[in-house]
């Protein structure tokens, strides 16, 4: 058999296979290139052969042929890319699903060992990048980062099952600016955070990652104030999500402002419907601010409830879970206080820590008591009798506890600005009730 006929795009069979590959019509391609390839093997060939077996998930074939044809041409840049494609759908796809980092980055430099064109580094960089977020190694993340250019990536937003995704270019930039901002290098962050919103498209929903991480990078900077007007500013954003309340909380707590940042904690934790294992950064800063409120039970609840959460996942226990547990046995023995009783079952911890959450909503504000009005059976309102001879509080009865919505039973409760509709005027409503003992 001679090899040394090249293929011909005038040739019938070779051009009829061209065309079905640029269809898509992947397979009746394949049975054409296969005949090609085994008659008269050519570096013209060989590339499409491979393309078409990976487009039809045929990997090991693919990777073979592809193999076979690098071996006879191996400085043909067609077939290189082919082989850096086979190795991106077969090892890297793979590694990046299952959030296989180590996989994953030698997979990625295998990639760009055959294909370092500007397409396929975007690919495996920016997939890198994602998959060492998920697992927190920052300082990958912006190896890999540095590795682009922003020039090269393009700022046309994606679209998956109807929903709008970020660009190639934004999520450069989301990634890089956290990594930075992780790796405490502040000014950086804040710096690269501002380049990418003077690029991003004006209607981008995603802005809002890079206002949030430029308002995280001043406040850890030491600017306090300032980061607080901007992150107050974006959380009325579309995109605004329950953690920016709880970044907020973080700078109102660098500020001192304690029982602000405690209620902003308890409300942003409430507000998510997402699991507890998305909350542990939340609750790590959720404890910082009870130790320095002097509410140990609630520090101890939330140290146990991270350490429980991990160990149930099987994940590492990181130093500083174990340095707050030393700081509450330190705060509990100078106060002269046993450690509190924490229930050893997930759920029961978790409804502990969730009572907290309802109680520190209103952390800090003035506490009142009354009494609650006789009310008729099915009304969803009531009033309360305040004990200071204030105006009667209206309180919806849904928000009376179980075992304190009787008329006749003694509550506290936190007055919240409302608005009486019937009267058209602001009012009051209480909220946070609990039952109390009747006076003596």
């Amino acid at each position: 058999m001679s090899y040394s006929r090249e293929f011909n795009y005038q040739d019938e069979r070779a051009e009829r296979a061209r065309k079905l590959r640029k269809e898509s019509r992947y397979a009746e391609a394949r049975e054409e290139f296969k005949h090609i390839w085994e008659e008269n093997p050519n570096r013209y060939v060989g590339w499409q052969y491979a393309q078409c077996l990976r487009k039809l998930a045929r990997l090991e074939e693919a990777e073979a042929v592809a193999k076979e044809a690098l071996e006879r041409f191996p400085e043909d840049v067609y077939t290189r890319s082919e082989m850096g494609w086979v190795v991106y759908a077969k090892y890297f796809k793979p590694a990046v699903e299952a959030h296989d980092l180590g996989g994953a980055i030698r997979a990625a430099n295998q990639v760009l060992s055959y294909n370092s064109d500007v397409l396929a580094l975007a690919r495996v960089a920016l997939d890198v990048m994602r998959v060492a977020k998920t697992r927190r190694k920052w300082q990958v993340v912006l190896e890999w980062a540095d590795r682009l250019k922003p020039e090269n990536l393009g700022n046309e937003p994606r679209e998956y099952d109807g929903k709008r995704m970020p660009s190639d270019l934004e999520r450069w930039y989301i990634l890089r600016a956290s990594a930075l901002l992780a790796l405490e290098r502040f000014n950086e962050a804040r710096q690269v955070a501002l380049e990418g919103l003077d690029v991003f498209p004006g209607d981008s929903p995603y802005d809002v990652h890079l206002r949030r991480t430029a308002a995280l990078a001043s406040g850890r900077s030491g600017h306090t104030e300032g980061a607080i007007a901007e992150m107050r500013q974006w959380l009325g954003h579309r995109r605004a999500d329950w953690y920016m309340k709880a970044d907020l909380a973080e700078l109102e707590w660098r500020a001192g402002n304690l029982s602000k940042a405690y209620r902003l904690l308890c409300e942003a934790v409430l507000s998510s419907p997402q699991a507890e294992e998305s909350k542990l950064g939340a609750f790590a800063t959720l404890v910082r601010v009870a130790l320095d409120l002097g509410k140990l039970d609630v520090a101890a609840a939330h140290v146990a409830l991270v350490r429980m959460i991990r160990s149930l996942n099987g994940w590492r226990i990181p130093a500083e879970v174990e340095q707050y547990e030393q700081r509450i046995r330190t705060a509990l023995a100078r106060a002269d206080q046993n450690a509190p009783s924490i229930p050893d079952d997930i759920s029961e911890l978790r409804a502990l820590c969730r009572r907290y959450w309802q109680e520190g909503i209103y952390c800090g504000m003035p506490r009142y008591q009354g009494t609650i009005k006789p009310y008729p059976n099915g009304r969803g309102f009531a009033y309360i009798k305040r004990d200071d001879g204030g105006e009667d509080v209206f309180v919806l009865v849904r928000d009376l506890p179980v075992d304190g919505n009787q008329p006749g039973c003694r509550v506290e409760f936190t007055l919240v600005e409302s608005y009486d509709k019937k009267k058209e005027r602001n009012s009051v409503r209480a909220v946070g009730i609990r039952r109390i003992d009747n006076r003596s």
